[in-house]
């Protein structure tokens, strides 16, 4: 009986891997040795550690140096590895060229998978539509859409994995806001603080990102890769990194730092204790979340599938301001900063690219006359994206968890008063944009004149508002879906911190 085998293009330096059409990576995964399981259940040809790059791929050059593995024309599971190169590659025209080894060809149905290189910066993942031409030894094709089933086929991954600060960019978008060059290590001095210069210090007791783990509580020793999702609508139990990471694990987290001193809206002016000012830090810990599961049968679809952000978060919060009317920032709100990363989580040979884009922002409301002073700490953790399986469909996967602490505030008026920092993302498998989501964590000081021969009433709240968004580009799962951007997916949390007498309902 004929068996029609596919080609799969490992990656042996920073890149690309060919795929023919009916097998699946795992025709790369086993060899003619003993196969190897990786830590992630996953048998592997490279290094055992998930997220790790194998050895093989560990020298990137700029072509995209990879390698094709073809499975030999008996029907076993072993294949022989063959070299090929990503010479360029346009997603837009959908074209690019490959270089194979001598002797070697590029067919219609081979599926690339690329890690990040010069030209593709976000990896790619394409099917060789037609191949179309070939000059000094490479192959130029036309490109169509491939999915993660076509890829990877019957695998099993369920990974979570702290950037690394190499993974990791940040730019200031404001006055004002000062970075902290990313640096991986525990503990909330890591690196030191950042803040501007000549600005204030953060609030007594700098806001730890290890006061909360993030809302997937077990991890892998190594890498900072955490695995096992927490089922959406479940809401985690904060524990200290220090107990769900090994030490290794916790120096490869990475923490950015944000030095913030940003003007409030016209009309706020400086209190008794301070100048008009939103101040303090911003702290973030980012981990990206990938999860694929297929087994053998005739479905072609995965059983499992999931995509997201999360991480554990610190905000130091110095809010000062005297309002004798209104005063608003505006209805959108004014960015800090913009934060871009990006992981290859490595399935044996096979390169699946996760990246993230996160702006962070401010916006400062007062709806009458109030003074608010507040130096608060919050700490927390979150997870936004989307999960998927067979029986449920698409998900959003949304989680969080916060508290906040601090000394008692100073809050007098008649009227209510709001500081927020967002965290926006969104969220890309390779190039193609996948899920987006938005963080919204707050302080809200509310007081209320004397009444009825009563004391004045005031409290201080603290919350979060979480939502997520999925996005028709998901299909690359192999799942089509109804483009869901305007459906509702989200968490509200507040709670009263402080307060004396009773405020009249909101």
């Amino acid at each position: 009986m004929a068996v029609s085998w596919r080609r799969i293009a490992v990656p042996a330096a920073a890149v690309g891997v060919l795929v023919p059409a009916a097998l699946g990576a795992h025709a790369l995964l086993s060899g003619p040795d003993a196969p190897r399981t990786s830590s992630a259940g996953i048998p592997a040809t490279g290094t055992t550690v998930p997220g790790a790059v194998p050895d093989d791929a560990r020298a990137s050059g700029p072509e995209g140096a990879a390698a094709v593995a073809r499975p030999s024309d008996a029907p076993t599971r072993s294949g022989n590895s063959v070299s090929v190169q990503l010479s360029s590659y346009d997603a837009h025209r959908k074209q690019a060229e490959l270089k194979p080894s001598a002797g070697k060809t590029v067919r219609t149905g081979d599926v690339i998978a690329a890690a990040p290189n010069r030209h593709a910066p976000s990896g790619a993942l394409f099917k060789v539509g037609k191949v179309t031409g070939s000059h000094d030894g490479k192959v130029r094709v036309t490109t169509a859409p491939a999915t993660l089933s076509e890829l990877l086929g019957d695998q099993k991954v369920d990974q979570r994995a702290a950037l690394r600060p190499g993974e990791v960019s940040v730019k200031p978008l404001s006055s004002g806001v000062t970075v902290h060059k990313p640096a991986s290590g525990a503990g909330a001095d890591a690196g030191g603080p950042a803040t501007p210069s000549g600005g204030p210090d953060t609030p007594s007791g700098t806001p730890d990102a290890n006061a909360s783990a993030s809302p997937s509580p077990s991890a892998s020793g190594s890498s900072g890769v955490r695995t096992q999702l927490v089922p959406s609508g479940k809401r985690p139990t904060p524990t200290p990194s220090g107990s769900t990471l090994s030490p290794d694990a916790r120096k490869a987290l990475t923490t950015l730092r944000l030095g913030v001193d940003v003007p409030l809206p016209k009309g706020v002016e400086a209190t008794g204790k301070s100048p008009a000012r939103l101040a303090g830090e911003v702290t973030f810990r980012p981990e990206l979340i990938f999860q694929y599961e297929k087994r053998g049968g005739l479905n072609l679809l995965p059983q499992r599938a999931a995509i997201g952000l999360g991480g554990s978060y610190g905000y130091g919060w110095q809010v000062h301001g005297k309002v004798r009317k209104t005063a608003d920032t505006g209805q959108i709100a004014v960015p800090l900063a913009a934060v871009t990363g990006r992981h290859v989580f490595w399935v044996g040979p096979v390169p699946v690219v996760v990246s993230t884009e996160v702006t962070f922002t401010y916006r400062f409301t007062a709806g009458g006359r109030i003074v608010l002073d507040a130096d608060q700490r919050t700490s927390g953790a979150f997870a936004v994206g989307a999960k998927y399986d067979r029986q449920h469909g698409w998900q959003p996967l949304h989680e969080a968890y916060q508290q906040t602490k601090g000394a008692t505030p100073r809050v007098e008026g008649a009227a209510s008063a709001t500081a927020r920092v967002g965290t926006r993302a969104q969220v890309f498998l390779y190039d193609t944009a996948g899920v987006g989501g938005e963080l919204s964590v707050h302080l809200t000081g509310r007081a209320a004149a004397a009444g009825g021969g009563g004391a004045p009433a005031w409290e201080l709240r603290a919350g979060y508002d979480l939502k997520t968004e999925l996005m028709l580009q998901l299909k690359i799962f192999g799942i089509q879906i109804a483009d869901l951007r305007t459906t509702p997916f989200a968490l509200h949390d507040e709670r009263k911190i402080f307060g004396r007498g009773k405020l009249p309902a909101a």
